[in-house]
């Protein structure tokens, strides 16, 4: 929905209706007694007050759900991914921190007759272990959305907890391209 329809059909439309309440008492103030106002006396301040209020209460829910079914559209994710995985399963081959977390790179395990040689590794065929772990405990974080935006990233077994804008997924792109970089800068 575009911002202009979402003015128009849920706040500038109904603030015009809710309006129209007003006006309709001073017209119906003019008729009767000749003056715009004399009728919004007569009408009890509570009466005004609890007006006012629900029109706050209304504005107030349109703005929750909207961030809520903003939110409900990010849990969705991505409808199809490809998942990758090596014939022998994946080797640790090193940890390192970024962003307040410990990533685990790993690469291709080799086949039952070969050795394992890290020297042999290409940059291509590393990857960033997702989830990344506590960097107190080591333990796999888990991820939820915020409210207000980002991400709130908490460990199940210690009280670290952290909050950060972007999700580990695409912070886990960003340490690929770093530890990718470093792992060619270790074969040079």
């Amino acid at each position: 929905m575009r911002i202009g329809e979402f003015l128009m059909d849920k706040i500038i439309g109904p603030l015009v209706v809710a309006s129209l309440t007003p006006m309709a008492i001073s017209i119906i103030s003019k008729i009767n007694t000749g003056d715009w106002a004399k009728l919004f006396g007569l009408i009890p301040k509570i009466f005004w007050v609890v007006f006012g209020l629900s029109i706050l209460a209304w504005i107030a829910i349109i703005i929750i759900h909207k961030r809520v079914k903003r939110l409900q559209e990010l849990d969705s994710g991505p409808g199809v991914f490809v998942i990758s995985r090596p014939i022998f399963g994946w080797v640790i081959i090193a940890k390192f921190n970024y962003a307040g977390l410990v990533w685990r790179v790993r690469a291709p395990a080799p086949g039952p007759l070969e050795t394992f040689y890290p020297s042999n590794v290409s940059p291509s065929d590393i990857e960033i272990e997702t989830p990344p772990r506590c960097p107190k405990c080591e333990t796999e974080i888990e991820q939820e959305h915020s409210f207000w935006g980002g991400y709130i990233w908490r460990c199940v077994r210690c009280d670290f907890k952290k909050r950060n804008r972007d999700s580990y997924y695409r912070e886990q792109e960003r340490a690929e391209k770093i530890a990718r970089r470093e792992w060619e800068n270790q074969r040079q």
